[in-house]
């Protein structure tokens, strides 16, 4: 078991991170609970609504190696009795349930992904269809007896759809509530999760101070933001997202199609460059240097966090060539179909070029996709053995 480390120099580190948006009650008193010397038990809840972990979520797999390496015990709660209903988080509508197949398929690789950042001794992993399955409609109407639709509906996106009259159905409420719970069910000492999920985290703390008579702390992550737009970098439901199963050169490709303006969050939140390092970035960018440079070294640094140096460099090399040079790569990646010809929607989801079928329209319709040097107009068109497909400026694919 490892050694609980006391020095509140280190522990002023951990709290005073950048990747920590808020702290609940309080960073002092988290602070002072750190300083008891027990073993505490943090978690972090991630429901598998889709099969990619995304640099989006890196920012709480961070932190959380940081409050490991201070000996305290570490739980990834995998959702998969919550992602069958959907958190209803800064959605504008209800969220489509997922049938229990696709979730098993969802969460396959889950943990490998987890293990890029946080090693698998650091961790152990819990399900929590372990005791929401189990829990009698005697038992839900006793947890939903404890708050108010008040409270629930105070909620901002609950808001905004009763503004815009969305309809806003029972089961989402019950979501925090199941959140809540999980708190409750491994008697946890904390939670770590991006600042979006406050609300349903300090349920979670509510409860377990009502029930276990446990004060739960809580720590926000900050969230992988578009600083002039506000929106998130990483979009599941959109398709959008960076996964941490992306091969090098498309990990490497898409940092660099990203805006100019998500350099500095990226580099803050979905790595681990050294502070010093990350403000000289910044001095350079507002001395007017070409963003460029900064978006390179960003790609860089992730590469090589999940792929080594070695790839990084063939990464970073890679790009130069296709983009700055206009080649077409020496090794093109194969895709192999089982017809002569295969959609096209089909060809991008199943290949990775896409993450998602809706992603997949979204680049045909951008006319981001090329098939042997022709755009690509319409979701119909079909693709055939031989063909050298190509998505946006970097990202080449050969059809077998």
């Amino acid at each position: 078991m490892a050694k609980i480390i006391v020095d509140e120099n280190l522990i002023n580190e951990v709290l005073n991170s950048r990747y920590i948006e808020a702290a609940f009650p309080s960073k002092d008193k988290i602070k002072a609970l750190f300083l008891e010397g027990r073993r505490l038990s943090f978690y972090l809840g991630v429901d598998p609504t889709g099969p990619d972990i995304h640099l989006g979520h890196t920012t709480n797999l961070f932190l959380l190696k940081r409050i490991a390496e201070l000996g305290h015990k570490i739980i990834i709660l995998i959702g998969d009795f919550t992602a069958r209903i959907g958190d209803p988080t800064d959605k504008e509508s209800s969220r489509k349930a997922l049938t229990e197949k696709e979730v098993k398929e969802n969460m396959k690789t889950y943990l490998e992904q987890v293990q890029k950042v946080l090693p698998k001794k650091m961790f152990e992993v819990k399900h929590n269809s372990a005791w929401l399955k189990k829990m009698s409609f005697e038992d839900v109407i006793r947890l939903a007896s404890k708050f108010t639709v008040q409270q629930m509906i105070a909620r901002d996106m609950f808001q905004e759809r009763i503004k815009k009259e969305k309809p806003i159905f029972i089961h989402e409420f019950l979501y925090p509530l199941m959140q809540g719970y999980d708190s409750v069910a491994m008697e946890v000492d904390g939670e770590v999760g991006g600042n979006d999920q406050t609300f349903n985290m300090l349920v979670g703390r509510d409860l377990s101070k009502e029930v276990l008579g446990k004060d739960k702390v809580v720590i926000a992550t900050k969230l992988l933001e578009d600083p002039k737009t506000g929106k998130k970098l990483m979009n599941k439901s959109e398709g959008q997202y960076i996964s941490l199963n992306d091969a090098p050169n498309d990990l490497f490709g898409k940092v660099m199609a990203m805006p100019d303006q998500s350099i500095i969050p990226v580099l803050s939140y979905a790595t681990e460059v050294p502070d010093s390092r990350l403000a000289e970035v910044r001095k350079m960018l507002d001395g007017g240097e070409n963003p460029k440079m900064a978006k390179e070294e960003t790609a860089y640094e992730l590469v090589k966090l999940y792929y080594g140096e070695k790839e990084a460099q063939k990464a970073k090399e890679g790009f130069g060539k296709v983009f700055s040079e206009g080649k077409t790569p020496d090794n093109i990646e194969e895709f192999q179909i089982s017809e002569e010809v295969a959609p096209i929607l089909e060809v991008l989801e199943g290949s990775g070029l896409a993450n998602s079928r809706s992603e997949a329209k979204r680049l045909v319709d951008q006319k981001a996709v090329t098939i042997n040097g022709e755009a690509v107009e319409d979701w119909g068109h079909e693709i055939k053995k031989g063909d050298i497909l190509k998505v946006g400026s970097h990202r080449f694919l050969k059809i077998v």
